[in-house]
């Protein structure tokens, strides 16, 4: 009797004994985000397992270089136990995360792609300002000292009286008058990226309403800095746009990958848009009727919503590997125009008019486009590239009315209302002032620091600007334009190393499984799938030994059942 009835139980627990979790990687990231070359950069990732199991490893896999084993340094596997994996960086890499507990595997980002690298810059960028002009010339009203602080974003209302900015901490308010800010709002502490890589700013037409992003919030402000709601969760607050009326406001997130639309009256969502990567470029239209959005990667979506419904008017997939990183939306509210971050291809420009799903036009640059703007009836377009030029287009022509070249890359534009002046910020420290007329600036101003945002009064007659790195990190890789990123190089000689040897004898690590290499003797080229893990194989192990690397196999029905009464029983 005895007998039967632990048979009974032992196939009333199988299925349990059985059932896994599988692990969850969440919580990657770098510090410091922003670093000189040689800085000690030092990643972390939270692993949990709701089964408790350990991993069989945690590795950090770097584009272009050998995957890293990562050590625990804090808590537990079912709450989350931390693992670190540091070294010194003279270049930026894409980066994954990935975990086994032998039964399952988790990825981070889990659909597979990269999180963006580090930014070796050659600056530290401790001197950043904000600064107001006059059309007239280019001595500046006003500048305002941010120290190592940084620019997010800076916008202007339409008659140029009162400016907003927010930076890595604060979201500000000034005067034209006087570059003592009026009121100041601090974010979250601990809250900001230290590149300013959270929360934008926006100001309706008069001035009188602002919109201000920090990460873990968004915050509707009155023009005396009373503030008037707060929508608080760990969301990620990215883009945020406000109605030149300001009677709605908008926000795109990067943490739950939302699309977030408000009334001024009410903290309450009127909708929610549930996108499947960050939402990073954002315009609400003029009354707040449209809103033009756009994704990261990999969903890579141009979208277009009316107030009234969280159903997209248009929803199209723009180019492979390219983000829809920003957007504008015309006043008259027939327009809309979207910039491309873009990294194979380099149509980066697309035109909607807003009663059509497909665009109307779209236009190439040579590298990537992360600033765009568009006159009040949608018939001039502004875009600023990376490869370092301003372009002025006519929506009605195939080709650009003209393009400035700077002497960087240009991360910021912004048009006046009627078309008629264009101000620009390049990562050459100079902020531009042009006409529509001519590409030959009216006027330039060299700063301390990388100009990453500008913005024109509707009249064009005042411009703001503010430096920092925001709209220049996360790059990836140009053979022209960006050739301080010495990744491509690398993998081309690894690449011209293998070709070389292809009709002579094997070469051991050109990723090749050939000739009379084996696992022994090659475990770095004949590791089948398993290839990403087996190139950095921790120091104590032969790497003449598969098990060292290779996942291990799977325990049988009896090991698991065994298993499963140890831990019953303590034993």
């Amino acid at each position: 009797m005895k007998k039967i009835t632990f048979t009974i139980i032992l196939i009333l627990l199988v299925p349990f004994v059985l059932a896994n979790s599988p692990p969850k990687l969440i919580e990657g990231r770098a510090e410091p985000p922003v670093a000189a070359p040689g800085t000690l950069i030092i990643y972390q990732v939270t692993y949990t397992d709701e089964d408790g199991d350990a991993p069989e490893y945690v590795r950090i896999i770097f584009t272009g270089t050998e995957a890293k084993e990562m050590k625990k340094i804090s808590g537990n596997y079912k709450t989350g136990a931390v693992y670190e994996f540091s070294w010194k960086q003279d270049d930026g890499f894409d980066y994954r995360f990935e975990a086994s507990d032998g039964k399952g595997t988790a990825k981070l980002p889990w659909y597979g792609g990269t999180l963006a690298p580090v930014n070796i810059v050659s600056e530290k960028l401790e001197s950043n300002k904000i600064y107001l002009f006059s059309r007239q010339n280019n001595e500046p009203l006003w500048s305002y000292d941010i120290g190592e602080n940084q620019v997010q974003n800076a916008v202007i209302s339409d008659d140029g009286s009162h400016i907003a900015v927010k930076t890595n901490d604060y979201i500000y308010f000034f005067s034209r008058e006087s570059p003592i800010p009026l009121w100041k709002h601090q974010c979250e502490t601990g809250a900001e990226d230290p590149s300013g890589g959270s929360g934008w700013v926006d100001i309706s037409a008069d001035g009188e309403h602002i919109a201000g992003g920090c990460r873990e919030s968004l915050n509707l402000y009155s023009k005396n800095g009373k503030l008037i709601w707060a929508y608080k969760d760990n969301i990620g607050v990215y883009a945020v746009s406000i109605s030149a009326n300001g009677e709605y406001l908008a926000a795109g997130t990067s943490f739950s990958d939302e699309l977030i639309f408000f009334s001024k009256k009410s903290n309450k969502p009127i909708w929610k848009y549930q996108a499947t990567s960050d939402v990073h470029g954002l315009s609400v239209s003029s009354d707040g009727n449209r809103v033009a959005a756009g994704s990261h990667s990999p969903e890579e979506i141009a979208y277009l919503f009316s107030k009234e419904s969280n159903l997209p008017l248009t929803k199209y997939k723009t180019s492979p590997d390219a983000p829809v990183w920003t957007a504008a939306i015309s006043r008259d509210e027939k327009y809309s125009v979207y910039g491309l971050d873009n990294a194979d291809t380099y149509t980066s420009i697309f035109l909607f008019s807003n009663d059509k799903n497909t665009p109307l036009k779209t236009w190439t640059t040579d590298w990537w486009v992360r600033s765009v703007d568009i006159s009040s009836n949608g018939k001039y377009i502004v875009a600023g590239s990376g490869d370092h030029n301003v372009y002025l287009i006519d929506r009605d022509k195939d080709e650009p009315l003209w393009k400035f070249e700077a002497d960087e890359r240009v991360g910021s534009v912004s048009i006046s209302e009627d078309g008629n002046y264009i101000a620009a910020g390049s990562k050459d420290k100079k902020v531009y002032l042009l006409s529509k007329e001519s590409r030959i600036p009216l006027w330039n101003y060299k700063t301390d620091s990388w100009v990453d945002s500008v913005a024109i009064s509707a009249d064009g007659t005042y411009i703001v600007a503010g430096t920092g790195a925001t709209n220049y990190m996360s790059e990836g890789h140009h053979p022209i334009y960006n050739p301080e990123k010495r990744l491509e190089e690398k993998i081309e000689g690894r690449d011209e190393k293998a070709e070389e040897n292809s009709e002579g004898e094997t070469v051991c690590g050109d990723g090749i499984c050939e000739g009379a290499e084996t696992y022994e003797s090659c475990p770095k080229d004949c590791c089948g799938e398993d290839c990403d893990f087996v190139n950095d194989i921790p120091e104590g192990k032969d790497a003449g030994k598969k098990e060292d690397t290779a996942p291990k196999k799977e325990k049988s029905l009896f090991d698991n059942i065994i298993d499963f009464f140890r831990r019953l029983f303590g034993k």
